[in-house]
């Protein structure tokens, strides 16, 4: 005996139309977070501007006020700066200062420009703790900053929207259909 469950009028969605779907639902998520990661490197970027020359003045008898705790140069635990500008430090105290690999000895003058490679924590005689974080950020729009990011996140996002989609016409019934299947149920057993 077979029941009709109120399925008559609803066609099952082809394998195709939900090839199309995913597909649709990941380009457009990706296109969402290509806009939204675009507006962030923006407005991340925005006030970088031209390069900028950066001056530290190392005065005489700082190595000894940093050994005993001090910061007398208040250079910050972390030190930020956009790619291209450069550190121009001049070290008039009586030992040789570093920051990683750059060194400067006593009165003289070195320039560093700062590269995104120039990232990292460093080993340094110019800080009291002894490191140096440089944090070199970019100064323009670069598109392989958001690119993983924004395929990755774009993905993930298009197949959570298809299950969503999935499962929703999956429990699509309405009252009546609801209905039907428990009665169909309660006659079968």
């Amino acid at each position: 005996m077979a029941t009709d469950l109120g399925h008559g009028d609803k066609k099952p969605v082809s394998g195709y139309r939900k090839l199309a779907e995913l597909v649709g639902l990941i380009a457009a998520s990706t296109l969402v977070m290509f806009v939204l990661s675009s507006i962030a490197l923006l407005i991340y970027t925005n006030d970088s501007g031209d390069p900028v020359q950066y001056s530290l003045d190392i005065p005489p008898g700082s190595s000894a006020l940093i050994e005993a705790g001090e910061n007398p140069l208040e250079i910050p635990p972390t030190w930020t700066f956009n790619t291209e500008d450069t550190l121009r430090i001049e070290n008039r105290d009586d030992i040789t200062h570093t920051l990683g690999d750059w060194t400067v000895s006593p009165e003289t003058i070195e320039t560093f420009e700062l590269l995104s490679t120039s990232n990292g924590t460093f080993p340094s005689t110019l800080h009291p703790t002894g490191f140096v974080t440089l944090d070199v950020q970019p100064r323009d729009f670069v598109f392989s900053f958001i690119a993983y990011s924004t395929f990755g996140f774009g993905l993930a996002i298009g197949i959570i929207l298809f299950i969503g989609l999935t499962i929703a016409r999956a429990l699509d019934h309405d009252e009546d259909e609801w209905q039907d299947i428990d009665a169909a149920h309660r006659d079968g057993s």
